[in-house]
């Protein structure tokens, strides 16, 4: 009776198999969700959607763009990491969202074993900015006023945990700076907090606000990538300001844990081609966005690599760990 019993599983187990890999080779069938966890006309945004186009004609879907921003990138990624993994949702992801905010607060995901990251596909691009019309021309001039007005001057983040927020304290601590962070819901808001007159200075990508930049509404003082950037080539690193660290963090494609290989393996081959296109590097390069493709096995390995990292510095930065 046993035995039969055992054999029975097994051939159950077969069939599930079996089930599984036809469903898998004839991928998609139909649209695939596109979660973007930030907000419409940020950097996220835009790349994802310059990608769009190539890769979902390597897909033969459409990819369906949804934007679900809000709690530094990890509303977006916590609606992956709860959807049905079959390979009709996927989503973007930017580092800390794996990396650093679930060491800071409870995550209604575990990101390491809930979520599989398809690949890498561009470095973002950083800098400290400031409204056109300040006063302050230099990063030096910058902080000689925060100095001279201890608690008075705001910076702002597109949310806590991220490493526009963390960098930018880790800046602070480094040069005993006296300023207040001030968290918000994405770049574009932090950016239009920075264009009201709300906070004196702000994080960001150069997507977001290149047109701003071009048109002097908003001043870079500092670089905090590893590499200038062409819309203000002027403007130095924060290593040529004698810091021994940048910001560093990635966008990256992902996808519930447990997608079938064959949906992995075409959704990955589609964001590779994307990330080559000449139209999408066209389209990216005009906004000083530069798509590197990294697989996605490589780029785990470097989250985990981060995560110890950060994991090491929140505290002498006073965020606490949960």
């Amino acid at each position: 009776m046993k035995r039969i019993i055992l054999m029975c599983l097994l051939s159950l187990g077969l069939l599930v198999s079996l089930n599984s890999n036809l469903v898998a080779a004839d991928y998609p069938k139909k649209p695939v969700k596109l979660i973007i966890n930030f907000s419409a006309g940020g950097t996220t945004d835009t790349a994802a959607r310059l990608m769009v186009s190539k890769a979902a004609e390597i897909v033969g879907q459409a990819l369906v763009c949804i934007n679900k921003p809000g709690a530094g990138g990890t509303l977006g990624v916590s609606h992956v990491a709860r959807a049905k993994n079959d390979g009709y949702t996927i989503g973007t992801c930017n580092m800390p969202a794996v990396a650093i905010i679930p060491q800071i607060r409870e995550m209604p995901y575990k990101p390491f074993e809930d979520l599989t990251q398809i690949a890498a596909v561009m470095p973002y691009e950083y800098g400290i900015m400031v409204r056109g019309d300040s006063p302050w021309k230099t990063w030096e001039q910058f902080v000689d006023h925060i100095k001279k007005n201890p608690g008075k001057i705001t910076y702002a983040s597109p949310g806590t945990g991220t490493t526009n927020h963390l960098v930018t304290a880790r800046i602070g601590k480094v040069l005993g700076l006296d300023w207040k962070h001030v968290p918000f819901q994405g770049g574009v808001k932090e950016t239009a907090a920075l264009l009201g007159g709300h906070v004196d200075c702000i994080n960001n990508t150069t997507a977001s606000v290149a047109s701003s930049i071009k048109a002097g509404k908003i001043r870079v003082l500092m670089v905090t990538s590893e590499y200038r950037f062409n819309l203000c080539p002027d403007v130095p690193t924060m290593k040529e300001k004698g810091f021994d660290f940048s910001q560093i963090s990635y966008m990256s494609i992902i996808a519930p844990a447990g997608i079938p290989d064959t949906a992995k393996a075409k959704i990955e081959a589609a964001f590779k081609a994307a990330v080559e296109d000449k139209a999408v590097l066209k389209g990216t390069g005009k906004l000083d966005l530069h798509p590197k493709f990294m697989p996605g096995n490589e780029y785990e390995a470097l989250l985990k690599k981060l995560a110890k990292e950060w994991g090491a510095l929140l505290p002498e930065l006073d965020v606490k760990i949960k």
